[in-house]
């Protein structure tokens, strides 16, 4: 019986753990994107139209880079 209780309570800890960091490592994606969604605006605003935009990343959770052709 003891060792239920404790495979219980593991069981429950390692759920709450694994949610806790998915929720945490969602909300950063959220907020790179938000991030990211902002700098390509910009990008466009502040070069001319006539112009070509190149827009490039490195990583997943690297930023955007603008950069006119």
């Amino acid at each position: 019986m003891n060792k239920n209780k404790l495979n219980i309570i593991l069981a429950i800890v390692g759920s709450v753990a694994i949610l806790t960091i998915g929720g945490l490592v969602l909300n950063q994606i959220n907020k790179n994107h938000q991030a990211n969604q902002l700098i390509i605006e910009k990008c466009f605003d502040n070069f001319d139209k006539e112009g070509e935009v190149v827009i490039t990343k490195d990583g997943f959770w690297s930023p955007v880079r603008c950069e006119k052709k």
